[in-house]
């Protein structure tokens, strides 16, 4: 079995940020169905589902799309806005991420 790479301290600030913000926005999904009904974790994490949780993934994907790896500035620049982000939808009044 071949050992797993090593990451980088970018590439785990990357990861952290992506787990953090796809916590939150399935904990956002969750909330308004915990009194109605049991919505199961896969649907939430489908891209077919219009939620919170498939409209940050696409978003996420497409803005990493979008950088160079060895572009450090501009993945620096990405993570701190990304944790902004972050906090703005862990505020209690913030149901939805990219209303249309």
């Amino acid at each position: 079995m071949a050992p797993a790479a090593r990451l980088s301290g970018l590439q785990k600030d990357v990861l952290a940020l992506y787990r953090s913000i796809l916590r939150e926005t399935i904990r956002k999904d969750r909330k308004p169905t915990l009194d109605s009904h049991h919505v199961p974790l896969n649907q939430l994490l489908s891209s077919n589902s219009n939620s919170s949780t498939s409209f940050a993934r696409d978003k996420f994907r497409k803005e990493a799309s979008l950088v160079k790896r060895s572009d450090f500035k501009t993945i620096e620049y990405k993570i701190r806005k990304g944790q902004k982000q972050l906090k703005l939808l862990q505020m209690p009044g913030v149901n939805l991420v990219g209303g249309a």
